[in-house]
């Protein structure tokens, strides 16, 4: 509906789109200006342990991608072994 609204206010012409524009660039630039507003900055202490869950979890998906690998390496080999003494 939104959308539909948009479309319709809309100028048609390149010359009515031309006189629009500085009107266009003012309400963005509020709209830019009310949403920076909704910004907050996280504090020191946020920022220091939501750093240490990445890390975590960055060594915890290298540990089990780590053993999957050993895990698939170790079959294959296995299997290719098997497969080429028989």
């Amino acid at each position: 509906m939104a959308k539909a609204m948009v479309v319709a206010d809309q100028p048609t012409t390149g010359i009515e789109r031309m006189k629009s524009g500085p009107e266009r660039l003012k309400s963005f630039l509020e709209d830019v200006r009310s949403e920076l507003r909704k910004v907050n900055t996280p504090t020191q202490a946020e920022v220091r342990s939501t750093t240490t869950v990445v890390i975590l979890t960055v060594f915890a998906f290298a540990a089990f991608f780590w053993l999957v690998d050993l895990l698939i390496n170790h079959t294959l080999n296995a299997l290719i072994t098997r497969l080429t003494t028989h």
